[in-house]
């Protein structure tokens, strides 16, 4: 029954008897999933913590749990795992700031909170990973960006080149050269005694991680406009006219993509972006909050797009919607249907819409009535099945329905194992699927009869063990006879 205990651990109506008596089990795959519960009780902590486990103490305090006072004084690492759950005090900063394994200074530089003090030290430790993590942190003192930008190592260099907070005269000289003095060590050699004989590659990322910063003078950018890495910067709104029109021509797809997408593209970019022949690029055009109505009705037209709102379409006016609703091409009413908000009278127009592609757009909207649910299963059948088995407001009987069709596939079987209004009939044929999530889903759902979770608690399946045990709706009756 140890799958069935491990299920236990889990359950969130699992009461606080039960939990101790597991805690007192002792067992250390059972103890670590009640320490990833969710919302453990402060005497729950103080069980787990009473049972002495390093890993589990570990876990208990890097996740905020347990007051700087409580946590064991004998444990190992105490100080790191305080800093990392935000429970530190200064004096415990300074000490994990000081410990003599590199690899704990620098998980402290890294640490988003870290105090400034400690952050001004940490840039000045011996180890260029430690000064790396400092000279990357956001809350690093403004004062210390001029001499970590002339550290000897690239790495570092880099990493104040990624500092959001790094000062855009700073990221231009970064970006000319890699800075000044030139480097004496890079990524390749920055712990070894012997430097490399040329460190051009950590030159070449500390010039890209200043391209691909927002703050960075644009002008410095003409240089990298044919690098591969340019899809970084592609997005930027303030590029030069010039600029967009070069990487619209861009030998990596990846970069005329983002130009597509950019909402600083000129019209005219646009349409000879749309006739691209790749056809990331012709869908990026659609995802342009820029792009003209009619250019966005081609594209639609003839591309596959993502079943998720268009950012033209959301800022359409009522007429502009109006009009697109009244296209002869599925496809662009297709893209109303995805609106996050539309007037009554459309939705109703979409939901009566003779086309499948439109009817499992606007199946999947939550303003969507369950009467209007079943009509559309009925009247379209399995390409709106996916749709309406994710509708929260899906009722019991349409869910029953999709889920006998002959055709259902094992996803929507998925969705609608997981479905708050799944009946038990729903959920005892979604245990005979063949594919073993489904099963799991239904075995976890609480409109499970009691019978049938008791039968999984003793079946062959240790899967459906777990999910049975890890059930909700299991009685507390059941839940004793698991432990004992």
């Amino acid at each position: 029954m140890r799958d069935a205990l491990l299920g236990l651990a889990g359950n969130p109506a699992l009461t606080d008897e039960l939990f101790a008596r597991l805690v007192a089990d002792g067992d250390e795959d059972v103890l670590y999933a009640l320490a990833g519960r969710e919302r453990l009780t402060a005497s729950q902590v103080r069980a787990l913590l009473g049972v002495g486990d390093p890993e589990v103490t570990s876990h208990l305090v890097r996740i905020g749990l347990v007051p700087w006072p409580d946590v064991p004084e004998d444990r190992p690492g105490r100080a790191l795992d305080a800093v990392i759950g935000g429970v530190a005090p200064l004096g415990i900063w300074w000490e994990a700031a000081a410990d003599p394994d590199p690899g704990v200074r620098e998980e402290v530089a890294y640490e988003a909170d870290a105090p400034a003090a400690v952050l001004a030290a940490l840039a000045h430790d011996v180890d260029p990973g430690v000064v790396r993590g400092a000279a990357g942190n956001p809350c690093l003192p403004p004062t210390l960006f001029p001499g970590l930008a002339r550290h000897p190592s690239t790495v570092v260099r880099e990493a104040v080149a990624g500092n959001e907070n790094a000062p855009a005269a700073l990221l231009a000289s970064l970006l000319s050269d890699g800075g000044r003095p030139a480097p004496t060590r890079c990524g390749a050699c920055h712990r070894r005694e012997a430097a490399c004989p040329d460190h051009a590659p950590g030159v070449r990322r500390v010039r890209l991680a200043a391209a691909a910063h927002p703050a960075v003078p644009p002008a410095g950018l003409a240089a990298f406009l044919d690098a591969p890495e340019a899809w970084t910067f592609a997005a930027r709104t303030d590029l030069p006219p010039g600029f967009l029109d070069r990487l619209a021509e861009h030998p990596d797809a990846d970069v005329r993509a983002v130009i597509a997408a950019n909402p600083a593209a000129r019209e005219a970019l646009l349409r000879t972006l749309a006739s691209d022949p790749d056809p990331e690029v012709r869908r990026a055009v659609a995802e342009n909050p820029a792009v003209p109505l009619d250019l966005l009705a081609t594209v639609a037209a003839h591309e596959r797009l993502p079943d998720e709102p268009a950012p033209r379409v959301e800022s359409a006016t009522e007429a502009e919607l109006r009009s697109l609703a009244g296209s002869r091409v599925a496809q662009v009413r297709a893209l109303v249907a995805d609106r996050t908000r539309l007037p009554g009278d459309l939705v109703e127009q979409l939901a009566a819409d003779p086309d499948p592609g439109v009817a499992r757009r606007i199946a999947a909207r939550p303003d969507l009535a369950p009467e209007q649910l079943a009509d559309l299963v009925e009247r379209h059948g399995p390409p709106v099945f996916s749709a309406v088995a994710r509708h929260p407001d899906c009722p019991a009987t349409v869910l029953h329905r999709v889920a006998a069709h002959p055709t259902t596939g094992r996803r929507v079987l998925r969705d609608i194992a997981r479905h708050p209004a799944a009946r038990a009939e729903t959920l005892l044929r979604c245990l005979t699927a063949e594919d073993p999530d489904v099963r799991r889903y239904a075995a976890g759902h609480p409109a499970l009869p009691v019978a049938v979770l008791e039968s999984l608690l003793h079946g062959p399946d240790e899967t459906l063990v777990l999910a049975a045990a890890e059930n909700p709706a299991l009685p507390e009756t059941l839940m004793r006879r698991i432990i004992e």
